[in-house]
């Protein structure tokens, strides 16, 4: 695992914990706009790389950390597929962070709090920190002798918890440029406190005062998606998130603005290649595995 490889297009975890990879491309075209079920690290090295996060564009330099939790629809743009684009990628299960945390400190924090950023920029001495962390959990993977498993909750539990420093030190973290628009990011908002609703492209362009064509083109340039897309995407997220709180499949896709089973059944499936039945019996496996 420490050699570095290229990318692979899976977005979802073969472990049940958590999963590290280093990479180095060229010539990698832009990645599509995707969740994940899990949280996200990457420790950007180089490259000319754009990230874009919920209609946020952040232009990363070496160093940047980029914190993604589990609702966040996210893509990276790369500007010049003649630069090397290297990054360490670690996903982590979100019942692992819990595991991990404490009462006094919750781990998860650094993707969740209101002070959330996607992308930290901070001082040298801190980018080594955090990349010797990484490091040291790319070198576990080639370990399987005794006391691994404590191992990689050391480093995990340390990495986490300076992330999560990080997170709440303002005084070392330098200023991320950020381009966005005032109005995406409003329907951005509106959208994602409006999921169980039917959530019509007319009607948003209404409520926002813009053409159907201009907000469809404004909203796209933003999010690098479109907002059709975008709006089946975050009632999918949504669903699962329901799914897994054990709801009934029909108190699941009324509460996600799906106007029928068959249309909620079929837009899942496509989706995630598996029905909402298929996926939390695939869920509830992984949590007795863990338990």
């Amino acid at each position: 695992m420490k050699n570095r490889r290229g990318f692979q297009t899976r977005q979802y975890m073969l472990n049940n914990d958590y999963e590290i990879y280093h990479y180095q491309d060229t010539g990698l075209a832009s990645v599509s706009t995707h969740h994940h079920d899990f949280y996200e690290v990457l420790l950007f090295i180089s490259g000319a790389v754009t990230y874009l996060i919920e209609g946020k564009a952040y232009d990363l330099r070496p160093g940047d950390i980029v914190l993604i939790n589990s609702r966040e629809l996210h893509q990276a743009v790369i500007r010049d597929l003649q630069v090397p684009y290297e990054r360490i990628v670690l996903w982590l299960d979100r019942s692992l962070v819990q595991g991990l945390s404490t009462e006094m400190a919750d781990l998860s924090g650094c993707f969740h709090t209101t002070d959330h950023k996607n992308v930290i920029r901070t001082d040298l001495e801190t980018q080594q920190r955090i990349r010797s962390l990484l490091n040291q959990i790319l070198d576990l993977q080639h370990y399987h002798g005794f006391g691994r498993q404590l191992l990689d909750q050391a480093c995990l539990t340390q990495l986490l918890v300076w992330l999560n420093h990080e997170m709440l030190d303002v005084s070392k973290r330098q200023k991320v440029d950020v381009r966005k628009s005032r109005v995406i990011e409003d329907v951005i908002d509106y959208i994602n406190q409006h999921l169980d609703e039917a959530l019509r492209i007319d009607d948003l362009a209404e409520r926002f005062f813009l053409s159907k064509f201009h907000l469809s083109r404004e909203f796209r340039e933003q999010t690098g998606t479109t907002l059709h897309r975008y709006i089946l995407q975050k009632k999918l997220i949504q669903a699962k998130e329901l799914i897994l709180q054990h709801l009934s499949i029909t108190d699941v896709y009324q509460q996600c603005g799906f106007g029928d089973y068959s249309n909620f059944f079929r837009a899942f499936r496509n989706e995630f290649g598996m029905t909402p039945k298929q996926y939390y019996d695939q869920m509830r496996r992984t949590e007795e595995e863990d338990s």
